[in-house]
């Protein structure tokens, strides 16, 4: 948005709506109204028609594929934690990872497997009810 404001003289809030356009770009298409604008006014500043519409073209591209900063800033700040407490508690990783089963990415046996090259101990299932069957489950065959 900073190009937005300084090379095409656009107000902020002007930039803040060119941003939300690139957001909705594929559903609304309503980036196009900003285009004549910005192209119009980064040539009264001197830039060159092409490379203002270059630069208008990557803007609209960045709307194809790209998401907000905040976005990003929140998905690095979870990758990070994620592969701190993996690295520091691979156990913990994994029970979180098994407890969040189904995930649709990895199977619980490539976590368990992960988690064992990673030194966490295996140990055999047992049930934390007396009777081995939760309160009210019949033992017998139906």
């Amino acid at each position: 948005m900073r190009v937005a404001i300084e090379a095409a003289k656009f107000r902020p809030a002007e930039a803040d709506r060119l941003r939300r356009a690139m957001a909705t770009f594929r559903r609304v298409g309503t980036i196009q109204t900003f285009r004549d604008k910005f192209i119009t006014n980064m040539s009264a500043r001197g830039y060159d028609r092409d490379f203002a519409a270059a630069c208008f073209k990557q803007i609209e591209g960045f709307g194809e594929y790209g998401f907000p900063e905040s976005h990003a800033a929140s998905f690095a700040l979870l990758v990070y934690a994620s592969a701190w407490i993996k690295c520091h508690y691979p156990d913990v990783f994994a029970a979180a990872l098994l407890n969040s089963q189904p995930m649709g990415f990895y199977a619980p046996a490539q976590i368990v497997r992960d988690a064992c090259e990673h030194g966490v101990a295996l140990r055999p299932w047992t049930s934390i009810f007396p009777s081995g069957q939760p309160a009210g489950a019949s033992s017998a065959s139906p």
